[in-house]
């Protein structure tokens, strides 16, 4: 059995499949240690792992994280926001995080560090700083793959034209967006030059890939787009769904899932949801007078469906969707990776509507292999959400293609995969 350090920046849905892995390889006997932000000490305590504090001024409390997300809505999506997000959430804890790690590999220099992909603090080692490296990094991508290739962008293949060379659109757009996040690498390699970093800091959504010894993509490749240049580092390790929840009780209209009406369950996940007119609300009136039944999971714990909830929907402060995804046959989504994953592996096509952080990338992926429709907003018009779910019902290929992409995440188990990754032959262990 081995010594695990498993470490995530202090944002929920990055946390989650560092917790869900904590339980696992406390489950298989390893040691663990769970790193992250004050604020998450009880989530970590009740996995059994051992909590350690990242500490310093970027180890945000719950209204320190609220305060900065409502400071990044104020600013729109595009490459303003993501150098926000990025800087401000994952960049500038690095210098507390790496202290963090060298106490602990101090403690212990053979600990195998498993980090959540946007915690960077091992990059400073990584990349030439003073200090001990862990016996192997590996990094657990819970967004979209969005390492640069010659064969796509993170969006997407660029269609070439008549003629033109095929990878000279990926080529420029994978440009372009380096150029417009610039500003990111630019504060990373600031922080990592001040550690003592040598080394040439990549950009950032190539670094979070290239830089650890192994990457692993929780997806399928099924899911992505053809990368004839895939780095060598890469494996795809399927979906980390979160275990069932052995403290959650059906509501009392539970059984009504089980009848003739189709059910089509709605959610903006459980950070997006502080305005339910986004998505939710547009919902519950788009399919108001049809004959499906709808169930809105707010992940809220308030009244917060500010309109009449229409007689043939039911609206849930939480539901674990390994309970309710069995029951759907479909899933309007804002796009959020894992829970549009955890659909698409249980069979259920989607509609998205998303437009911040990844979930472009991720209603991308469902237009390009056919798995859903692709609304291209996060504000949809009920008219727009209605005539999308009645499209995706009625399409036979999708449901073929959706059968066959969740065959294909049932041929992966994430948690063995990465606990086999523990015990690879060849550990690197050295210190700079």
């Amino acid at each position: 059995m081995s010594s695990v350090i498993l470490a995530a920046p202090g944002v929920p849905g990055e946390l989650n499949p560092i917790l869900e892995l904590a339980r696992d390889l406390l489950a298989r006997g390893h040691e663990v240690v769970v790193v992250t932000n004050t604020m998450f000490e009880p989530a970590v305590t009740v996995t059994g792992a051992r909590f350690v504090a990242v500490g310093g001024a970027h180890d945000l409390d719950e209204h320190g994280l609220s305060a900065l997300l409502s400071e990044g809505a104020a600013l729109p999506p595009g490459p303003e926001l993501l150098n926000f997000q990025w800087s401000r959430l994952f960049a500038d804890p690095i210098a507390d995080q790496h202290a963090t790690l060298q106490r602990l590999l101090d403690e212990d220099p053979t600990r195998v560090l498993i980090t959540n992909s946007v915690f960077l603090g091992a990059w400073p080692v990584a990349l030439g700083a003073p200090g001990r490296r862990p016996a192997r990094w590996i990094a657990v991508g819970a967004n979209p793959l969005s390492a640069s290739s010659i064969d796509t962008t993170a969006f997407g293949p660029v269609p070439a034209k008549p003629g033109q060379d095929p990878h000279a659109g990926n080529v420029a757009a994978n440009a372009g967006l380096a150029a417009a996040t610039e500003p990111t690498r630019l504060h990373i390699e600031k922080i990592l030059r001040s550690l003592g970093a040598d080394q040439a800091v990549p950009p950032f959504v190539d670094g979070i890939v290239t830089v650890p010894d192994i990457f692993v993509s929780l997806s399928v490749q099924a899911f992505d787009f053809p990368r004839s240049d895939l780095p060598s580092n890469i494996l795809y390790a399927g979906i980390l769904a979160p275990a069932p929840s052995a403290q959650w009780t059906p509501p009392e209209w539970w059984a009504d899932l089980d009848g003739d009406r189709p059910v089509v369950a709605v959610t903006q996940g459980t950070v997006a949801n502080r305005d339910l007119t986004e998505l939710i609300e547009p919902t519950l009136h788009a399919l108001a007078d049809s004959d499906l039944l709808v169930v809105a999971a707010t992940g809220r714990e308030d009244d917060a469906i500010g309109a009449t909830v229409p007689d043939n929907a039911r609206v849930t402060p939480f539901v674990p969707f390994s309970e309710l995804l069995p029951k759907c046959a479909l899933l309007v989504t804002n796009g959020g990776f894992g829970a549009t994953q955890q659909a698409l592996a249980a069979g259920v096509p989607v509609v998205v509507a998303g437009a911040t952080e990844d979930k472009p990338m991720t209603a991308a992926r469902v237009a390009f292999h056919h798995l859903g429709v692709n609304l291209d907003t996060a504000n949809p018009s009920p008219a727009q959400i209605r005539e999308a779910v009645e499209r995706v019902l009625a399409d036979t290929q999708i449901a073929v293609n959706v059968t066959n992409i969740s065959t294909t995440y049932q041929t992966h188990d994430a948690r063995k995969e990465i606990a086999d990754l523990i015990h690879l032959p060849g550990q690197i262990q050295s210190e700079n």
